[in-house]
Parts: structure tokens; C-alpha cells; sequence
């Protein structure tokens, strides 16, 4: 694909692909509020949960969805990001593509069935007894059975978007698509992922995914980087850099135009004097008599 193939593509793609970002955002935020887990008195941490998701199971199941829904969104702004570095000559292995597709599918679906099997395996720990203190961890632990293979799908698919966060906002930064601020505030997010921190994990992802999101719809406060208009690999701008080009710029437009040189008015050509008809000779006047 030529270069000017390749900007056409992210110019009919920046667009769609600007909207499911900001909704990978938003429904990364609200699946969240959705379920917030009760604290219990004298519940150890896997009674509580597994009491939690049993008393609010549609809150769970619906907090499950939009986490798989947000992933699936993922997906096209992972290829669009892959896409743009790849041209550019960020560096990123031809069959990269392959994991930017794989992990967020492995995620959303790891995340809809585990949660089918969450809510069952809390609908049995809550009919039994005992559920309180270490006899009721013991039994949460017991009967804690999920499919080792939806374990490891969930494993793979979570490490993975994890390591897109983090790999691609790095290249991106390097070929001059996302600022320094950009590419490490993607990298938290990574890490976010894979290490939760209550509800700030997804409130960072959320905001990173908004903020992409703008700056794939052109409104980047100050423009976005030249790298996105030449489709070459060109740093992104530093402030200082900026403010130096909009004070070039302001100068050129309260400069004055040159005054056109005066062209001197063409002389007056003094018309020629009229030499008055010589009167006829009086020796011919003279001969014709």
C-alpha cells in the first residue's frame, strides 16, 4: 500500500473507529457501577464475593457484558493504532496483527462465561452452610471449580489487551503519532489491567480511550502531530516548539505586505508643430500667365 493509500485509509477510518473508542471508554467505566461487590462483617473475601454476586447476579452478569463489549470495541482500535505505526515504520512485527485480533476476542468471551459460571458456583455457596469465617473460605474455595480452559482463555486474554496498552502507545510515541503524556498514561492503563486498583483502573482506561478518541477526530488541543498529515515517522512537537511556531506565524500575519514599487508616470511626448504650407511661387505664377 502506497503512502497516500494509506492516509486515504486512516482518513475514512479515523472517524468510526473515534466513535468505538469513546464507547470502549464509556463502557469500560459503567461496567464498573454495575456491581459493586457489599462489604460483610466477618465474611473473608471469597464468601463476600461469591455472597455478592448471588444477592445482584444480573448486576454482575451485566457488569461482564459491557467489560466484553468494550474489549470487542478494543479490537478496531488496536488494528487502526497497528495500522498507522506499521506505515509509519514503528517497527512492530507483521504478525503482531495476529494479537491485536486474538487477545480482546479472548477477553469478551473468557469474561461472559466466566461469569456464567461465577453466578452458579454463588447460587450453590449460598444455599449451604456454613458461610461465615474460615469454614465458609474453605468452602468457597471447594467448590471454586471453574473450567481450567476458560482460566486460561481469561489469563490470555486479559495479559494480552494488557500488552497492547502498553506496546502500541509506546510505537506510536516513537513515530510521532501520540505525545510522551499519551504513551505513558497508556502503559498505566496496562498495568491497570492485569494489577486492578479498585475503581481507578478502569477511570485511567476510560480517560485514555477518550482522550484517543479526540485526537482521532482532529480535536488534540494544538493539533495533532505532523506525522499524521506527511504519513512519515516525525516527532511530535514540544511545547516550546509550538508556542516558537505560533508566534512565527502570528508575526507573518501582522506583517504588512510590501507596497508595490511606484512606476514612474510616462512623459509627455510633445506633439509635433504644425509647419504652416509654403506659399506658391510667384516665378510660377509668372510662367502659367
Amino acid at each position: 500500500m502506497t503512502r497516500d493509500e494509506q492516509l486515504s485509509w486512516e482518513a475514512r477510518w479515523g472517524r468510526p473507529v473515534a466513535v468505538t473508542t469513546v464507547l470502549a471508554g464509556i463502557l469500560t467505566l459503567f461496567s464498573t457501577t454495575t456491581f459493586i461487590p457489599k462489604n460483610r462483617t466477618g465474611v473473608e473475601a471469597t464468601p463476600d464475593l461469591l455472597l455478592s454476586i448471588h444477592e445482584d447476579h444480573g448486576g454482575y452478569m451485566t457488569s461482564s457484558i459491557l467489560s466484553a463489549l468494550a474489549a470487542l470495541f478494543l479490537t478496531a482500535t488496536f488494528y487502526y493504532l497497528f495500522r498507522a505505526i506499521d506505515a509509519r515504520g514503528g517497527g512492530i512485527p507483521r504478525w503482531f496483527v495476529y494479537i491485536v485480533i486474538a487477545a480482546p476476542i479472548a477477553y469478551a468471551v473468557s469474561r461472559v462465561i466466566y461469569a456464567i459460571d461465577a453466578i452458579d458456583i454463588a447460587d450453590e455457596f449460598a444455599s449451604g452452610t456454613p458461610i461465615r469465617g474460615a469454614a465458609g473460605g474453605d468452602r468457597a474455595k471447594a467448590i471454586s471449580d471453574i473450567s481450567p480452559v476458560v482460566l486460561v482463555l481469561q489469563t490470555a486474554g486479559t495479559v494480552g489487551v494488557a500488552f497492547l496498552f502498553v506496546m502500541l502507545p509506546l510505537r506510536a510515541r516513537r513515530v510521532g503519532l501520540l505525545t510522551p503524556f499519551m504513551s505513558i498514561l497508556g502503559v498505566i492503563a496496562g498495568a491497570l489491567i492485569v494489577f486492578p486498583f479498585a475503581s481507578i483502573s478502569a477511570i485511567v482506561q476510560a480517560f485514555w480511550l477518550g482522550a484517543l478518541g479526540a485526537l482521532l477526530l482532529g480535536r488534540w488541543p494544538g493539533g495533532r502531530g505532523p506525522a499524521w498529515e506527511s504519513g512519515e515517522a516525525e516527532p511530535w512537537p514540544t511545547a516550546a516548539q509550538r508556542r516558537a511556531d505560533l508566534t512565527e506565524q502570528q508575526q507573518l500575519d501582522t506583517t504588512p505586505p510590501p507596497e508595490p514599487d511606484e512606476v514612474p508616470e510616462p512623459e509627455e511626448v510633445p506633439e509635433a508643430e504644425e509647419v504652416p504650407e509654403r506659399p506658391p511661387s510667384r516665378k510660377r505664377k509668372r510662367k502659367r500667365r
